[in-house]
């Protein structure tokens, strides 16, 4: 097929964005519904200034929640929000002093709010939550995992997804991962890995979904593998860094793209663009 196939009626959903107060919000959200885009997941982003404070998790959560209202309506496509502690929180609570097991239940009381609001329907996952992505000590990387199974625990009770931030996955990453999710008795279906590289086959990534970070590469490499992943930007909406991690039109390019290579065929857009994402969040993304 030759040409800018028609795209305006597919279903095209960055998986994982942040739009901020700061930064550029709603004008994001228009530039990616311009390039053909039809649903947004706006992942909370961190005020670490804030950090510490008792209402500091329903500040960061609620931000997420107005912007994509702001967003599904001034620009009238679909907002998914994905709420949760921040792996690094527990970093900077306990370079503040703050005490392992206090910092686990600050954090804790983040995760039981925001599946409560998954619950309300104003979310739709809990995350990014997991582990830091940089080097720490033992004892950070320990208690890190015993939160995060906490919470894959409290996401299991509440019936709703966990979006995963962690180190590099590999497919040893998603062993680890998936165990982790079946001792706290959520299923590895419920469980997306963000940032995730294309390792698509469900043997390789044990049930969990990968979430690839659009790259040109990455996209390609994802369909030729199969048709079990979600495409994201992990677009920051920083004034200082523009466009980082990509730019927020990436996921409606690559998907032309795709189209016009012919890796994806328009069914195969259904697929991951509208199945699979239905079959985590429970949503119909729109063509």
């Amino acid at each position: 097929q030759m040409g800018i196939p028609r795209t305006m009626d597919l279903p095209i959903l960055d998986n994982h964005v942040h739009l901020r107060p700061e930064g550029e919000n709603v004008e994001a959200a228009r530039r990616f519904a311009r390039a053909g885009g039809t649903a947004l997941n706006i992942t909370c982003y961190p005020k670490w200034e804030h950090l510490g404070k008792p209402e500091y998790y329903r500040m960061v959560f609620e931000a997420a929640i107005g912007i994509a209202r702001r967003v599904a309506s001034e620009v009238g496509i679909l907002t998914l929000v994905t709420v949760g502690p921040y792996p690094v929180d527990l970093v900077r609570l306990l370079s503040m002093g703050w005490r392992p097991e206090r910092a686990k239940e600050y954090m804790i009381e983040g995760a039981l709010l925001a599946a409560e609001l998954c619950q309300e329907g104003v979310a739709h996952a809990i995350g990014e939550v997991g582990r830091p992505h940089f080097q720490v000590k033992k004892e950070v990387w320990d208690l890190s995992n015993e939160i995060l199974e906490e919470i894959m625990s409290i996401a299991a009770e509440h019936g709703c997804p966990v979006v995963l931030h962690t180190e590099s996955a590999t497919e040893d990453t998603f062993a680890e991962l998936a165990s982790m999710a079946s001792r706290a008795g959520l299923r590895p279906e419920m469980v997306v890995k963000h940032y995730s590289p294309p390792i698509v086959e469900v043997e390789k990534t044990r049930g969990i979904w990968p979430s690839v970070i659009a790259s040109r590469r990455n996209a390609r490499e994802a369909a030729r593998r199969g048709r079990r992943f979600l495409l994201e930007t992990d677009f920051l909406d920083d004034p200082s860094r523009p466009n980082a991690v990509l730019p927020i039109d990436s996921v409606p390019r690559r998907v032309k793209m795709l189209l016009q290579e012919g890796l994806l065929s328009e069914e195969d857009v259904y697929v991951v663009m509208k199945e699979n994402p239905k079959r985590i969040y429970g949503v119909e993304v729109p063509p």
